[in-house]
């Protein structure tokens, strides 16, 4: 073998030594994960392989299983009072986060460290959600969820309406008058009468809560009172909203209104774009997105809607690895821009909203970034607070409250007074 064969053998035996002892190196760590959306199981996914490839201690595999939402909050209570069966890793939906984080905050790791480097970018009132009453964080937000318009434009512009005119719920009223045509079964807008978001969107925008943030019982408030009423008055005295066919925003036959041009503007989600998207194909580059009408000057721009907090389980025999991992995918800048180019929606850490890859125009609503609309809501924005106590309250608000309120049954005040009383 000449001296020269010999060195080349042991340059490449030693490049081959060196790829795998790092390769060697990572721990091997299954962590199982329950989440109850799919598109978040894919999100997650594509995150653990970014995180193997960027670090050398760990190598993650991650078992995930998605089941429906109320079924997967029922088995983890289950699993956690039984001790036995729990995931590693949860996704929370804001609806449990108070029975979960609030009142069983022990079945969860503290991960006030791990957040604690970020706070100055991560939005604030998005952590509130998920720490509990010692100020410990618990889980990890997803998204801001931020309220926004939606406006179908081509029936504003030929009433003559400007959509960036439309300052005030006032505005929004009047604007809605003009081009409501009910022979045509065309209206401004719709509401639920088996979801109660939009209720709670307007509460909070006047500054009030169904549960304020010390835990106290406010869902018959008159913040609350008044956007309650102001929901029935769309529908029966300003006669420009109708009820959602299906009775939410999520059913085929309201997708179908929403795509045939017969609901001209919704107060809503962030995280709706993607509904708009997949299932109103016919409104593509029509459909514009605008900061939400303020009650007053000054007064809130939006309320967060909606929200899952990724949490883990106290107990796992990996918390180091699961720490590490929830890090890389939720809080570091690079995971945050994922959350906007691979899940769609506007993440919880602000520094990244002026990212270029964040102000791409998007050519189903109108061509124009959602971004800057979405910091622009973001200034002045209000958490729901939640307590042991929500999922309850939201539980009634859905089935009865508002439902017996659009029907004439019970004035919002009473109806309110009556689910605050059992409460109380």
């Amino acid at each position: 073998m000449t001296n020269h064969f010999r060195r080349g053998w042991i340059v490449a035996l030693l490049m081959m030594m060196l790829v795998f002892g790092v390769a060697n190196a990572q721990t091997n760590v299954t962590l199982t994960f329950w989440t109850f959306v799919s598109d978040h199981a894919d999100f997650y996914e594509s995150m653990v392989e970014a995180f193997n490839e960027s670090q050398t201690e760990y190598k993650i595999t991650l078992q995930t299983t998605t089941m429906p939402v109320d079924q997967m909050h029922d088995n983890l209570l289950i699993s956690l009072l039984a001790g036995v069966g729990a995931p590693d890793i949860v996704d929370v939906n804001i609806q449990w986060a108070g029975l979960f984080f609030k009142q069983n905050p022990e079945y969860f790791v503290d991960l006030t460290s791990l957040v604690e480097p970020y706070r100055d970018v991560m939005n604030p009132e998005r952590i509130k959600v998920y720490t509990d009453t010692n100020g410990r964080i618990l889980g990890l937000p997803t998204h801001l969820g931020a309220g926004l318009a939606y406006y179908y434009k081509p029936p504003f512009d030929d009433a003559g309406i400007n959509i960036d005119d439309i300052v005030y719920y006032d505005d929004w009223v009047e604007a809605g008058k003009k081009v409501t045509r009910p022979d045509q079964n065309v209206y401004m807008t719709s509401v639920q009468n088996r979801l109660a978001r939009e209720f709670l969107l307007f509460t909070m925008q006047k500054g009030g809560y169904m549960v304020d943030p010390e835990g106290n019982v406010t869902v018959d408030g008159p913040q609350a009172v008044e956007a309650l009423q102001f929901i029935y008055d769309l529908v029966h005295t300003h006669k420009i909203a109708m009820i959602a066919p299906g009775g939410t925003f999520n059913e085929p036959p309201f997708y179908d209104a929403v795509n045939r041009g017969q609901i001209l503007s919704l107060p809503y989600a962030q995280w709706y774009t993607i509904r708009y998207k997949s299932f109103m194909p016919d409104l593509a580059g029509d459909v514009y997105i605008r900061p939400l009408p303020l009650w007053e000057p000054g007064g809130f721009t939006s309320a967060t809607m909606g929200g899952t907090g990724t949490a883990i389980v106290a107990g796992t025999q990996n918390v180091d690895a699961a720490m590490k991992f929830l890090e890389f995918a939720k809080l570091t800048y690079e995971g945050n821009v994922k959350i906007w180019t691979d899940l769609g929606f506007d993440p919880p850490r602000m520094d990244v909203y002026d990212d270029p890859r964040l102000l791409e125009p998007d050519p189903y609503f109108g061509n124009e970034p959602i971004m800057p609309v979405v910091k622009k809501a973001a200034e002045r924005i209000v958490a729901k607070p939640v307590s042991p106590v929500s999922s309850e309250i939201m539980n009634i608000l859905n089935r009865d409250t508002i439902f017996n309120v659009l029907e004439g049954r019970q004035t919002p005040q009473e109806a309110l007074e009556a689910l605050a009383r059992q409460f109380r």
